[in-house]
């Protein structure tokens, strides 16, 4: 999803919508994190230009993820839909996204929102039965002489 200044200047008291359906990001996925799959990306959205130097993008995203479990490592998918609002300028600030030459390009950005809004940890459905704490603690045995401890109340 890339455009021109030019061709986003002419098409803005025209159409200013756009959308992509089945939109590849295959090629932005880091290949270390835990993220298997990224499908069916659906984009559309709204440009606006604010006196000739900011480029505003009302974007809603769609996207089928395929994770890993935290837990078991097993394959989870994770729907997404949200929307963002996404400036472009010229000018280098933290607020804004800058503009590469001549052109805006939509893509990484929209990985980027889609990298943000994943969970930091998801869980599948098999493995919930089973907590953390209860893995642990028959993992760890208590030690005799402590025993009589636990029974203790101050």
């Amino acid at each position: 999803m890339k455009w021109t200044l030019a061709q986003l200047k002419k098409q803005e008291y025209q159409d200013n919508s756009f959308a992509s359906e089945d939109l590849d990001l295959k090629g932005y996925m880091p290949t270390d994190e835990d993220i298997i799959d990224v499908e069916n990306v659906f984009v559309e959205g709204t440009f606006e230009i604010e006196e000739d130097e900011f480029y505003h993008f009302d974007i809603h995203i769609r996207a089928l993820l395929t994770v890993a479990c935290s837990r078991s490592l097993k394959p989870v998918e994770l729907p997404l839909d949200f929307t963002v609002r996404e400036t472009f300028s010229e000018d280098t600030d933290d607020e804004n996204r800058q503009i590469d030459g001549l052109t805006i390009d939509l893509s990484p950005v929209i990985w980027s929102n889609i990298y943000l809004e994943k969970p930091m940890r998801v869980i599948h459905p098999d493995a919930e039965d089973m907590s953390f704490d209860e893995e642990r603690a028959e993992e760890e045995k208590i030690n005799p002489q402590f025993e009589k401890l636990k029974d203790y109340k101050s």
